[in-house]
């Protein structure tokens, strides 16, 4: 399952979203009558995920395409990641040359590929950038040295690794399962990292260049693993983790305490990231409202009640398909990667 989920795959199941309620709590019912959906940025090469930033400024991890000309049939590396920026009327890739990695793709078949998942701004200069990974040390080492930063958390002004995700998890192996690394998400909490591991499933805290696991996501009935995907930090200071699920309503969002994941909300679908609006909702985006068969069915984005834990749909028209990073931004405006396998993805905006 982790592996699916970072490689952006386009199999789902044609399950309809489950809308089982919270935990604890019923399903909400306040109508969202109407959403208006734009495009904000198109052409984009495996979009991961989007980060708002204080200025208005947009920040967007692609994950590139690999690289181009590989044959069918093989895996290779290449030097297209990205950093795409969106600053008022003014956009494109602000940082280019990163590693990405993925199988050769046939004409007229989408390019998939692995690379930059996540992207922050670096508080001395350039950026902080999250490389999704799918193996231990000796798989990476094996693409060469320029796979080095793949599965870290690296600095773009001079491309040292502030965390190494793939070296933790070939090391400790928290789980005690197999021993693989897919960074996924990343959430700056003062001077700490928190980085969901959807291949490990872990979530790591990074301090001053030293890095330990914070807790292994608990596993559902029938899931082996838990695999940790979106995380978010309210105003409030709670911290929330999304747990992806492998069958339609096994996806799980908990709230992290001081004896680690609480359990807060169940019965969603595939969650893979989260976001707190300025009024306090946590919003959830799903990826499929099924498992891995095809077609496509449409993401979803879910508002959640703080408080009562009501969820509802934000209504999209079925605009979104494979979605998979949010953000909200200062004004209470939904930033959704959208399309993310291949290289036409987008950017769109969701106002409600």
């Amino acid at each position: 399952m982790s592996r699916w989920i970072l490689a952006a795959s386009a199999c789902v199941v044609a399950a309809p979203l489950a809308t089982a309620g919270p935990a604890g709590a019923a399903t909400g019912t306040d109508a969202v009558a109407e959403t208006t959906v734009k495009v904000v940025a198109s052409g984009l090469k495996n979009p991961r995920d989007v980060t708002a930033l204080a200025d208005g400024s947009l920040l967007v991890a692609e994950s590139g395409e690999g690289l181009p000309g590989c044959a069918v049939g093989q895996v290779c590396l290449g030097k297209t990641g990205s950093i795409y920026k969106v600053k008022g009327s003014w956009q494109g890739r602000v940082v280019t040359g990163l590693a990405s990695f993925g199988p050769g793709a046939a004409p007229g078949t989408p390019v998939q590929a692995l690379g930059p998942a996540s992207v922050l701004p670096d508080p001395k200069g350039g950026y902080l950038v999250l490389n999704s990974g799918g193996f231990n040390n000796d798989g990476r080492a094996a693409l060469g040295p320029d796979a080095k930063t793949l599965g870290t958390l690296m600095r773009t002004r001079d491309g040292s690794v502030v965390a190494d995700y793939v070296d933790h998890e070939t090391r400790l192996n928290p789980d005690g399962r197999e021993a693989y690394a897919n960074p996924w998400k990343v959430l700056r909490s003062g001077g700490t990292y928190l980085t969901t591991d959807a291949g490990a499933n872990t979530v790591l805290s990074t301090t001053g260049g030293t890095t330990s696991t914070e807790f292994v996501l608990p596993t559902n009935e029938n899931d082996r693993d838990g695999v940790p995907t979106g995380i978010a930090r309210g105003a409030d200071g709670t911290t929330y983790v999304a747990g992806l699920g492998v069958y339609a309503g096994q996806s799980r969002i908990y709230k992290v305490g001081a004896n680690g994941p609480e359990l807060w909300v169940t019965g969603l679908t595939n969650v893979v990231d989260l976001a707190v609006a300025p009024n306090g909702d946590l919003i959830a985006l799903t990826y499929t409202p099924g498992y891995l068969e095809d077609p496509p069915q449409p993401s979803k984005v879910l508002k959640i009640d703080p408080v009562t834990k009501a969820v509802t749909e934000i209504p999209t028209g079925d605009r979104l398909i494979m979605g998979t990073g949010l953000d909200v931004n200062r004004y209470g405006q939904i930033l959704v990667v959208n399309n993310a396998r291949g290289t036409d993805g987008e950017l769109l905006s969701l106002t409600y």
